[in-house]
This record gives C-alpha cells, sequence and structure tokens, in this order.
C-alpha cells in the first residue's frame, strides 16, 4: 500500500504542473440513478425488491432532525416491478409503504436452486433488467467452544465454525450468527461478530474444509444461564458479495483519508442504473450452549 501511495503521489506532483483547474461544482453535476436491490433465496416467505433514486453523497443534503422524511422523498413509489423464470412464468410484485419497497408472498412463485430469474422494473418511460441464480445450498455446520478466559467479572469463549465448501464450482460465502439469552426474565441478543472474516471464498481449493473464528463474551452471571446460539453460512452470488464486502469495507474505513473507498458491484442494466439482484441459499445451526458461574 505504501509503494502505491508514492507511486500515486509522484504521478500526480510531475503531472500538476499542466493540468487545468478543476471547478468543484463540476464533481457534483452527476445526474440521479435509480437505484434497485432485491436478493431471492428457496428459503424466503416473501419477495421483495427496492427501488428508489440514488443521489451523490456528496453535496446531498439530509436533515438529521428527519431523516426519515428525506429518504422518504427518494423513494419510487409507482414502479412496475415483475420476476420471472426460464419458463416466462411471472409475478408482480406490489409497493408496500409500510417496508417501503415491492413485495409479494414467496407462496405465488417457486424460487427454486439452480434456476435463473429475470428481473424487470419499469418507471418513468425507462426499463431496468437484470437476472439471477439460485446458489447451492451449504449441507452442514460444526462447531467447537473454547473457554479462553474466565475471572470474577466475565467470561469469554472462541467459537470455531467450520463447513465443507461446495464442490465444482466457484463459491462465495457470508459467515455471520447471534447469540441468544434471558437473565431474570429479561430477553438479551447480540450479534456473533466475525468482522472482514465474515468474508470467505474457496480460493484455497475446491471442496475444502472453510472454517472462521469468533468470539463471544458474558459478565458472570449470578446463576447458570443457556444461551440459544444460531450459527449462519450463506451461499452467494459473487455480486452480492462483492456489493456486502465493498459496503463493510466502507463502513469500516469511513473517515480514514488514506483508504480509497470501494466500488459496490452492480448488475442492473439500464440508463443510469445501480444495484444488485442476486441469488442466495441460508444455512443455518442453532445450538444451546451452557454458560455455568
Amino acid at each position: 500500500m505504501n509503494k502505491y501511495l508514492q507511486i500515486s503521489l509522484l504521478f500526480v506532483l510531475l503531472c500538476s504542473a499542466c493540468q487545468d483547474p478543476v471547478d468543484p461544482d463540476e464533481l457534483l453535476n452527476i445526474d440521479d440513478r435509480t437505484y434497485i436491490v432485491g436478493y431471492l433465496s428457496p428459503s424466503d416467505t416473501l419477495l421483495s425488491v427496492h427501488v428508489s433514486t440514488a443521489v451523490p453523497a456528496i453535496g446531498t443534503q439530509i436533515d438529521s432532525n428527519d431523516p426519515m422524511a428525506d429518504i422518504e422523498k427518494f423513494i419510487i413509489k409507482d414502479a412496475l416491478v415483475i420476476i420471472s423464470d426460464e419458463e416466462d412464468n411471472q409475478v408482480q410484485l406490489i409497493y408496500n409503504a409500510e417496508r417501503r419497497n415491492y413485495q409479494a408472498p414467496a407462496s405465488e412463485f417457486d424460487i427454486i436452486e439452480g434456476n435463473t430469474y429475470f428481473l424487470k422494473v419499469s418507471t418513468d418511460d425507462k426499463e431496468y433488467t437484470s437476472s439471477c441464480t439460485i446458489p447451492q445450498k451449504v449441507d452442514s455446520i460444526t462447531e467447537v467452544i473454547t473457554p479462553e478466559y474466565e475471572d470474577e467479572y466475565s467470561l469469554k469463549y472462541i467459537l470455531d465454525i467450520a463447513f465443507q465448501d461446495i464442490i465444482g464450482k466457484d463459491n462465495f460465502y457470508l459467515i455471520g450468527g447471534k447469540i441468544e439469552t434471558e437473565e431474570q426474565g429479561q430477553p438479551y441478543e447480540w450479534p456473533l461478530n466475525f468482522e472482514l472474516d465474515s468474508f470467505l471464498t474457496d480460493a484455497i481449493g475446491d471442496g475444502e474444509i472453510l472454517s472462521q473464528n469468533s468470539f463471544f463474551s458474558f459478565w458472570q452471571p449470578e446463576e447458570g444461564i443457556t444461551a440459544k446460539i444460531t450459527l449462519q453460512v450463506t451461499n452467494v452470488e459473487e455480486n452480492l458479495y462483492l456489493n456486502r464486502r465493498a459496503a463493510f469495507l466502507n463502513d469500516y474505513n469511513d473517515g480514514n483519508p488514506f483508504v480509497e473507498y470501494s466500488i459496490a458491484a452492480n448488475n442492473i442494466e439500464g440508463e443510469n442504473a445501480v444495484g444488485v439482484f442476486a441469488g442466495y441459499q441460508l444455512t443455518e445451526k442453532v445450538i444451546e450452549y451452557e454458560i455455568k458461574k
């Protein structure tokens, strides 16, 4: 990274003498884009697609006192949104004001592993299209929980999860999970944090056992409690993987002047369109773990 920065700075210095000044206002002279996001999985109970206007982050004013009112004006509510399959079966998604997206019950349209689906969005005399293919589902997840640290105030555990890569294709995985407990009748829930390790591919070898680890901790309980731990491995299409990874890195590096922001993946076809339409398969495993005093 240091070498890259040095080369970049040298290039800027060499070229600065022959460049015309740039009017900063021109940097904001960017047409609004249509932003479309939809994910499909056989496990979905509801098909949903989000359609809105995307504007430049720089120069766009958002009312901090009422951000939802500002967000509302960007939502496109009169689009025609249709999902179809390879046999020309189709379903129209209807706008839902509460969720601010377009929806249809999954019972009205079969989403099947390995099949390809097509999205068409029509709004303001423009048409946007995309397609996705539903990936294969990971068979199973294994886990090992190891106590790492204990004192009179807290307990810390290391959680290792593993699964076998799906053989015969390039795969892209998102790793996650959550923990739920109850103390004195009060429920608590928080996510398992894998950070950047939540993004995993099979680049190390086809069909290998893939693993990641995280940790979780508790205050010393007054008495033994049971933690409900949900482990998640999601096999996603590459566009979705790249999109979520870019979003994570941009959020993680927010405010760092030495990091170039990642550009999110885009597979929406059409004039000034941006977004992702992708398939995924979620595998979950729920375990109960006794936290002893």
